[in-house]
Parts: structure tokens; sequence; C-alpha cells
């Protein structure tokens, strides 16, 4: 048989490059990016298999990025968070948490950082509330430049992001010590800045060494 694999970078999807970084056997690897099954690639010659296994691994090393405000996946468009001030706690725990298993979450840190569009006027847009509930399976058909060009505004945002995040820890905190002032006999403890600014370190250096090539690409443009 004959079968097709992405020519380039821009050609994958990120379901594919998920699997290029995290799949050992080559047969799945090239049987994901060529889109066949594993037993019509069983009918393919060996030599071709390898060729294209080893072509696969040298593109997924070629990493560029374009970020865009607005995407489209399966008819849906989905937006880019506008405004880090609407960055809820609940989101920046869970995109540390799927950033202990990067590669294997990668398409449910694009469903924290893309939601679906509600409104568009201008450069402006409005994305629905984040619910931990997002179909993260259908940005595995993202554009893998899409994806990283996504990952470098994400890490390029650390300063107005981290701010974000005390400011929201200091406001929890505040509402928690009122609770106590008034008898209500709560007792928390919110994170310091400090424990913050580390969590932010640790996994801007977690997905960097992970994405470095795009992390310090200077062919990531940003369009709406």
């Amino acid at each position: 048989m004959t079968f097709k694999v992405p020519l380039k970078y821009a050609d994958l999807t990120l379901g594919q490059l998920m699997t290029l970084q995290t799949e050992e056997d080559r047969f799945k690897r090239v049987a994901s990016c060529a889109d066949v099954t594993i037993e019509e690639l069983r009918t393919a010659p060996m030599s071709d298999v390898i060729q294209a296994d080893e072509h696969l691994k040298r593109i997924a090393d070629e990493e560029t990025g374009r970020h865009l405000k607005v995407i489209e996946l399966n008819g849906q468009q989905y937006g880019f968070i506008p405004n880090w001030q609407e960055f809820s706690l609940g989101e920046w725990i869970d995109i540390e948490e799927y950033s202990g298993d990067f590669w294997n979450n990668a398409h449910k840190i694009m469903s924290i950082l893309y939601r679906p569009l509600l409104r568009r006027q201008g450069d402006a847009h409005t994305i629905e509330k984040y619910t931990a509930k997002e179909d993260s399976e259908v940005f595995k058909q993202l554009p893998a430049d899409l994806f990283g060009g996504c990952i470098l505004f994400f890490l390029s945002s650390k300063r107005t992001l981290l701010h974000t995040i005390q400011s929201s820890l200091i406001a929890m905190g505040q509402s928690l010590t009122n609770s106590l002032q008034n008898g209500d006999g709560i007792q928390a403890s919110t994170p310091s800045q400090e424990t913050t600014s580390k969590g932010w370190t640790r996994l801007q250096r977690r997905v960097s060494a992970l994405f470095s090539r795009t992390s310090h690409s200077s062919k990531t443009s940003t369009t709406s």
C-alpha cells in the first residue's frame, strides 16, 4: 500500500504531535500521522515505514508557531482568553496539573486557553466561562503551529498572569480573614505570593523544557 504523512511541522495536528511525543512504537506513530490502521500499514514496505518515521521525528523537532486570537474547529469558533483578569484560580490549578504530564494533556491545556466564542466585535471578543467540563478532544485537530504559538504567547504572559493570580489570592485571603473576624469559624489558608511565583516558575520551566524551540522561536507571529 501507499500512504502519506505530513510534510512539515505546520501540517501536523496536535493529536499527531502528541502521538509522536509519547508513542514508542514506530508503527503506531506512522499509522497515526498517515491516518491509516495498523493492519493497513502492515502491508507497506518496511523501508517506507522506517523512512516515514524518521521524517516525522525530524519535523516534530522543527517547531514553529503562530498565535491566533480566534480559531475554528469543527465549525465552532474558539477564542483565546481575552483578559487575564478573568483567569480563575481553577484554570491556574488545572493548567499546572496538566503540565505535569504535558504531552498527554496538551489538548486539555488548549481547552483552557481557548473556549467557545460568545461574541466578537472588532478586535474584542468574549468566551464562555471555564467549567472544567470542556470538550478537549476537538483540540487534537488543532494545527501544531497554532498550538506552538499559543504556548509561546502563554509563557510570555507571565508577568500579567502572575499579577492577576496574586491579586485573586489576596482577595481570597481577605475574604477568609473577614469571615474569621465575623466569627464564622472558618479555618483556611491561601498560598502566599511567593508560593504562587514559585508555582509559575515551575510550570514555565516544565513547559519550556518540553517545548524549547517554540519557546525561543523568532518565527512566531500573533494575528487575529
